[in-house]
């Protein structure tokens, strides 16, 4: 059985993924950095629309391109390796969840948000010793930096998504709601 390529979920992943690359250049360029999430707030309002594979593809791609375009998140310390993989988990969770069940946007999001949390928790207390950071006091930082963003992201995200659910489907790009739909048709 020869399985067909969503290309409508593809272009989602690449139009999210850029807008995971340009947010934070917006963000920077206005002083307000990395402590609004603004690489996050983009992949995560993606994620209730990509199907697991493509939001693997966008978490994975996004923090690599821009620290290879923009030098943010930087490559050493492995900033962008360890976003990559908390932002690997964290769509992943939301894509599944969302495809899953009749959870609603703000449940996904803490469950995502919480899990994506403990993982970075794990990586700095492995990761940031090998390059001479305390690991407690790393990611006890970063858990308070970006308490605006996570807040931010909280109330942006519900509030987006069924918008651009709106302006997607007017636009004839189909969602993978309704492709896991008309699988069971």
């Amino acid at each position: 059985m020869k399985k067909s390529i969503d290309t409508n979920n593809m272009l989602l992943c690449v139009i999210f993924s850029a807008l995971g690359i340009t947010t934070p250049m917006i963000f920077h360029m206005l002083g307000i950095g990395s402590a609004f999430l603004p690489m996050f707030i983009p992949l995560a309002i993606g994620a209730f629309f990509l199907d697991i594979k493509n939001a693997l593809i966008a978490a994975l791609v996004t923090p690599l391109a821009s620290a290879l375009l923009t030098g943010m998140p930087p490559l050493y310390p492995p900033i962008a390796f360890i976003m990559a993989a908390e932002l690997a988990v964290f769509c992943c969770i939301i894509s599944f969840l969302k495809s899953r069940t009749k959870l609603p946007i703000i449940a996904v999001l803490v469950i995502a948000e919480i899990t994506e949390r403990a993982l970075q928790i794990l990586l700095y207390l492995y990761i940031m010793p090998l390059f001479g950071v305390p690991a407690a006091a790393w990611w006890v930082y970063q858990i308070l930096k970006v308490m605006p963003g996570i807040i931010l992201m909280f109330i942006t995200v519900p509030i987006v998504v069924p918008v651009a659910r709106e302006i997607i489907s007017r636009r004839s790009l189909r969602l993978f709601e309704q492709r896991s739909d008309d699988l069971t048709e």
